[in-house]
């Protein structure tokens, strides 16, 4: 097991007292909260400037490190855009990409699978990739002239004004040990949640995870006149596994899990929640046969197909089907020779939300612009 998944697993411990193994990381905590307390007060008192776009803004976006449905969510927005006929920008930082680009769009997954993933799916948009958004958005203005602009991951990135806030927090290990990082997964001090305007409560929601949110925003929620936060549970849903053949398709054709169960399954993920993966495939029916786990936005390499190829060759009397993640085969399909193809799937796990409900019931009702009708939107109270 690599350091980093053995770090995300220590982060979710049950219980809020971190592993003896971090104590001595506890003076870097308290430095990190100190400084991120520094920045944000710096944001809040003008004292550092953020940028306002002339478009309306929706960020979506975590306060813990990784693992709550982000992309899902973003796409599932974004088609709701477009489906109304706007025209789409999606601001992503690239994270774990190959190659390190300052603007461009997301057509190659060495750019950042994640981003590349969006694309894919919502072809319609446009996926910029690149350290700085601000710059980017001022150039993906000028280029592109949308309507909107998604942020994604962008809850930390108060560089950049935004008319809706979207937290995500995952339903099933809401904060982990609640200890800011590297001892915990908290990039920010829970008193941050005041910031958004709404709250999606992903994945594997429950009456306890509800009420546990609704106890922290009637605690560190904004203060009236501020309008309040408004929670939504956001589950997912398995709705069957894609064949690789379909990847690509806009008409997917998921095959029904019934199918699979009791089938003998190599998977392989690099996820924040890889464990959570595998107890998905096995709540399913599966038959995991072995879990092949790497790190978070991991580079896959031949080497590790290789390895994958090596044990399906072992296990052939059974027949295995091999099993990842959409995310995953972004980066992994390049590698996968043809023999093997027809065997790969993805679990589609989908997150309950219509993403055109979504435009008509809440983005229409962003404040603080005129609609001019002409790809651009002009500020009423700036």
């Amino acid at each position: 097991m690599s350091f980093k998944l053995w770090m995300t697993r220590q982060h979710y411990q049950p219980g809020k007292i971190p592993s003896p193994w971090l104590w001595p990381l506890l003076p870097f905590s308290l430095f990190y909260e100190l400084a991120v307390r520094i920045r944000l007060t710096a944001y809040q008192y003008g004292l550092l400037k953020s940028y306002q776009a002339p478009v309306p803004v929706i960020s979506i976006g975590n306060l813990t490190t990784g693992g709550t449905g982000k992309t899902p969510i973003v796409i599932a927005i974004a088609k709701g855009l477009v489906q109304s006929g706007k025209t789409v920008v999606i601001l992503s930082r690239g994270y774990g990409a190959e190659e390190k680009i300052a603007y461009s769009r997301a057509l190659d997954p060495r750019y950042g699978d994640e981003a590349y993933l969006i694309q894919e799916q919502v072809p319609e948009a446009i996926v910029i990739v690149g350290k700085n958004r601000v710059q980017n958005l001022r150039r993906a203005l000028h280029d592109y002239r949308p309507d909107y602009v998604i942020l994604d991951d962008g809850y930390q990135h108060v560089q950049l004004e935004r008319d809706m806030n979207i937290l995500l927090i995952d339903g099933q290990r809401l904060l982990g040990n609640g200890f800011p990082l590297p001892v915990g997964p908290i990039r920010e001090p829970l008193r941050e949640i005041a910031r958004a305007n709404l709250i999606f409560v992903t994945k594997a929601v429950s009456q306890t995870s509800m009420e546990t949110v609704e106890n922290w925003v009637r605690q560190y929620g904004p203060i009236p006149p501020k309008a309040p936060i408004q929670i939504m549970p956001i589950p997912f849903q398995p709705v069957g596994l894609r064949p690789m053949a379909d990847f690509k398709s806009l008409q997917s054709h998921n095959t029904s899990l019934t199918k699979f169960i009791n089938r003998p399954t190599i998977a392989f993920s690099a996820l924040a929640q890889s464990g959570q993966f595998e107890k998905d495939l096995r709540a399913l029916g599966l038959k995991v046969l072995k879990h092949f786990q790497f790190e978070d936005h991991h580079v896959y390499t031949s080497a590790n197909v290789d390895d994958i190829l090596a044990y399906l060759a072992q296990q052939q009397p059974q027949n295995p089907i091999l099993v990842t993640t959409d995310k995953d085969l972004t980066k992994l399909r390049r590698l996968l020779p043809e023999s093997v193809q027809d065997r790969v799937y993805t679990l589609q796990m989908v997150p309950m939300l219509d993403g055109r409900w979504f435009y008509d019931e809440f983005i229409t009702q962003i404040h603080g612009h005129i609609y001019s009708g002409a790809g651009h939107v002009q500020s009423s109270n700036r």
